[in-house]
This record gives structure tokens, sequence and C-alpha cells, in this order.
């Protein structure tokens, strides 16, 4: 079963579609740059649907908050981070950290996931253990149907305090499209569904896992 680590950050940013391949390779540095300071793995990708189409996604997994400390002092030193934001005119607008809750979820990462599907819910009427229970209970049913690795994160800080975010990685878009129609016969999905309302979901295409 994939460790849970105990935080997770997510940057997004904006980036000129004329300096978009350029930004995913010194991404690809940049988050070297990370491992070797404190992550302990990083995913990066550009958004396809969603509420920011175009936007690069920068996907961090820490330990602690001490590896995130440390990473956060490299960056002034950083060539790759350097030149992200000065020569490729990345400018990022967002940075969340969620606090990782546990899913029983044996990973699958070879061949390496091509897709990430982001939902961001808030609980209604679910108390947190339920919710995550329930949400353990679908896990067979994202299994199944094609996902190759789950995590969740619940707000820690950043925009829409308290809300949790779902990742879950994919080999294909009909991996996706299978999914989505083995949950609508999942009864714990439709028990997630009538308390959690949901605010945001996207699918960004993976450029690179380290």
């Amino acid at each position: 079963m994939m460790a849970t680590q105990k935080f997770i950050v997510i940057t997004a940013a904006t980036c000129p579609v004329e300096t978009r391949s350029a930004a995913l390779a010194d991404m690809e540095k940049f988050a070297q740059n990370c491992r070797d300071n404190g992550a302990a793995r990083v995913t990066y990708g550009s958004v396809i649907s969603g509420r920011h189409p175009g936007a690069l996604i920068f996907i961090q997994f820490f330990d602690d908050l001490d590896g995130f400390e440390t990473v956060m002092d490299t960056i002034p030193i950083s060539a790759a981070y350097g030149r992200l934001l000065n020569t490729h005119c990345v400018m990022p607008f967002s940075r969340n950290i969620f606090r990782g809750k546990a899913i029983p979820f044996e990973p699958k990462i070879d061949p390496r996931p091509n897709y990430l599907m982001l939902t961001r819910a808030r609980r209604k009427s679910l108390e947190e253990a339920d919710f995550l229970d329930l949400l353990a209970q679908t896990a067979p049913t994202f299994k199944k149907a094609g996902a190759q690795t789950m995590r969740m994160g619940h707000t820690f800080t950043g925009s829409d305090l308290g809300t949790y975010m779902l990742g879950v990685t994919y080999p294909d878009m009909a991996s996706i499209e299978a999914t989505y129609d083995a949950l609508t016969n999942d009864p714990a999905y439709a028990k997630i569904s009538a308390g959690v309302e949901i605010d945001m979901r996207s699918i960004t295409k993976i450029a690179g896992i380290l």
C-alpha cells in the first residue's frame, strides 16, 4: 500500500502557450531540486479540463513540514525555478497545503499514470470519519475501473479552507470514464454525493513523476 505522506502541497501557475514546453522541461529539473531537498514525491503537469485550463500544476508530498520549509529555502537558489519565472513567464497564483488522509488503496505506478483527476469537496452532513470510511469503501470501484493511485487531503493552509481534495491517477481517459460509470452504481459513493458539496473537478495531463 502506498505510504500516506502527512502533507501535500499543490501549486498552480499560469504559463504562456509559447513557453509551455520549455517550462515543463524546467519543472522536471525543479522537481529534482525538490526531491533532493525534502520532498518525498513530486508530480507535475498541465490542466486540460476544469476551472483553470492551461494552468501548470506542481504537487509535492512531504513526510513533515520541515521538508516543505527546506524546499522553500531552496527556491531562491534554484536555477530551474528562476527560469520558470523569469524566462518562461510562469506566474504562480495558488499554493495550498493539505494534510494527508489515509485511504486503503494498492497503487500501480508502473507504467506511469498519464492523467490526474482532482476533485474538491466540502462536507455538509457527513462527519469526517464517516466520509473517509465511505471513501475507503469506494476504493475497490476506482481500482477495478483502472485507477492507479488514490489520495485524499484536507486543506491546511491556503484558499478554500476546510475543503477536501481527492486526487486519483489513471492510465487513460477510458479509465476515467469507466470509473464514473461504475460509481453511479456504488452505494457508498451515493452516500458521499448526498453528504458533500463538490465545487471543483479538473483533469491534469501528467508530464512527470519523480
